[in-house]
């Protein structure tokens, strides 16, 4: 078995929520009318395939019984959170893509760049627990799954990426021990490399839709298929696969390297202005 397979997952999730236990607010928040059933049926806009086919991938999930619904309800949620999201990059970059890109070749130094798209394992599951409310059983599948994702080279398993902006974006997406996940953005002259700005261009394009997670072109039926492009389905029924976590957490990362440039883009903007009305002000004092 490779290392880091998704059986390995399945281990190192349940042995971290049997030592840490579940936390104690999923009791009562886990009580839904007709239960998980109801509340995937009652996402209407969950980017999954047909709602029976979540609920079949959910019964054959491998969890027990009483961390299957903390893990299920976070999941869904997470996913219906991210999507109605989506809107803010969709508006972002319909009224600033052609001068952000620009500002990002000479408004910041590809050094500064470079730092800026660098994300350590610890910050992902802060920034997920704290943006997402994710209780203790989903919280340790997300956290043995960003170490999955980190060492995924080790996996042997294929793409997870749908799509070519998710594709390229996942090729690139390296991992270093000292500063975690990396965009290697800057080549060792210092110089911004084109191709891999340009990937990392149409990923953050990509984050405003139309879809969440983009699925693959209907053919064959296969294990391989991710129909719930997130659900734990069984591979070879024998264990879950979690390519949809993995995108997730791709996904994740790529969101927040776009806040912290959206947020220092809009800071320069708004600095540039200020020293313009400033100098505009000066003028009309001049005598």
């Amino acid at each position: 078995m490779p290392k880091f397979s998704d059986k390995w997952v399945v281990d190192r999730t349940l042995f971290e929520y049997v030592n840490g236990g579940s936390c104690a607010c999923c009791g009562g928040a886990l009580f839904m009318p007709g239960g998980l059933d109801g509340m995937i049926k009652s996402v209407s806009d969950l980017e999954t395939d047909a709602a029976d086919a979540e609920i079949k991938a959910m019964a054959r999930s491998p969890w027990p019984p009483e961390m299957r619904e903390e893990v299920w309800s976070d999941r869904v949620r997470v996913r219906h959170k991210m999507k109605k999201e989506m809107s803010h990059y969709k508006e972002f970059w319909t009224e600033h893509g052609d001068d952000f890109t620009e500002w990002c070749k000479t408004g910041i130094e590809p050094k500064a760049l470079r730092k800026i798209l660098q994300l350590s394992r610890s910050e992902i599951l802060d920034q997920l627990r704290s943006r997402y409310a994710i209780h203790s059983a989903f919280g340790h599948v997300l956290e043995s799954v960003t170490e999955q994702v980190a060492r995924f080279k080790d996996t042997k398993y294929p793409t997870d990426a749908r799509g070519e902006s998710e594709i390229r974006f996942e090729q690139n997406l390296a991992y270093d021990r000292r500063g975690g996940f990396v965009l290697r953005i800057k080549d060792k002259e210092g110089n911004l490399k084109e191709d891999v700005f340009q990937i990392w261009l149409g990923r953050m394009m990509s984050l405003g839709g139309p879809s969440l997670l983009e699925r693959a072109p209907r053919k064959v039926k296969s294990a391989d298929d991710d129909e719930a492009a997130g659900a734990d389905d069984a591979e070879m029924s024998e264990t879950a696969s979690f390519r949809g976590d993995r995108r997730i957490i791709r996904l994740f990362i790529a969101r927040y390297w776009a806040d912290v440039l959206i947020e220092k883009y809009n800071s320069s903007k708004s600095q540039i202005g200020a020293e313009l009305e400033e100098n505009d002000e000066e003028s009309s004092k001049a005598p």
